[in-house]
């Protein structure tokens, strides 16, 4: 038996799957520049510090508020809820 998880912001029926386009292929190999960038911990990581083979970031460019409606057309825009095509290899 399935059980259904309770979300503040369903997906809508009809989204379509992500597709991976090609167009961060040619950052395979490449250095990542020395940024610092705030943990949710409150500690400060410097990501050319990291010492892993790969690191997944992620990053949003809006989070929805509960109770309010996302922005008109939100949920079309490829990436737009954090889901990319990357994210499920």
């Amino acid at each position: 038996m399935a059980i259904e998880q309770q979300t503040d912001f369903p997906l809508p029926a009809n989204l379509p799957e992500p597709v991976d386009d090609g167009a961060a292929d040619h950052l395979v190999g490449m250095a990542v520049p020395r940024v610092s960038l705030s943990s949710m911990a409150g500690r400060r990581v410097d990501l050319m510090s990291l010492s892993a083979t790969r690191t997944i970031l992620y990053c949003y460019p809006m989070t929805g508020v509960p109770g309010k409606p996302l922005l008109e057309g939100w949920d079309m825009i490829p990436g737009a809820r954090g889901c990319t095509p990357q994210a499920v290899k």
